[in-house]
């Protein structure tokens, strides 16, 4: 496995590129931030998604102990935030959950792969896995718009 930090910030994400799965991952150490740094992280990754033309996005909340703040939460509700995933060459999301140790509440988790789909079209596929072979296999399919 090969990873490279496309950008970072301290306690809170790290934006990775994965070669061997050719994705961007997120790996977020808290969702929870007072200012703009989930913002700036996910314009950040994004950037790299453009610039590269990647197709696969990974979002590792699985050690995420707080969840996003209402202001996060709303804005990536928002049209802002679908237009910028809708125009990228996004085409396959996965995302690894908060595990068992963290404070999240993971009600939301069944919902997400159907929801993705909802906000960006029939173009993406979706799946929530903490299997690694898994996620590297999914990754590595055709996107067919609908869910695994």
């Amino acid at each position: 496995m090969t990873e490279r930090t496309v950008y970072s910030d301290a306690d809170l994400v790290d934006v990775l590129w994965r070669d061997d799965m050719k994705a961007v991952r997120l790996k977020w150490h808290s969702d929870y931030d007072p200012a703009d740094g989930v913002r700036k992280a996910v314009r950040a990754g994004i950037d790299f998604v453009d610039e590269n033309k990647i197709e696969n996005w990974l979002v590792d909340v699985s050690a995420s102990d707080d969840g996003l703040s209402e202001r996060d939460y709303a804005w990536i509700n928002s049209d802002q935030f679908r237009d910028m995933i809708s125009t990228s060459s996004l085409r396959r999301f996965v995302m690894i959950p908060p595990g068992p140790e963290t404070r999240q509440d993971t009600a939301w988790v069944a919902e997400w792969e159907t929801n993705t789909l909802r906000s960006f079209g029939q173009d993406v596929v979706a799946k929530v896995s903490s299997d690694m072979a898994e996620i590297a296999a999914f990754f590595a399919g055709e996107p067919t718009g609908a869910t695994s």
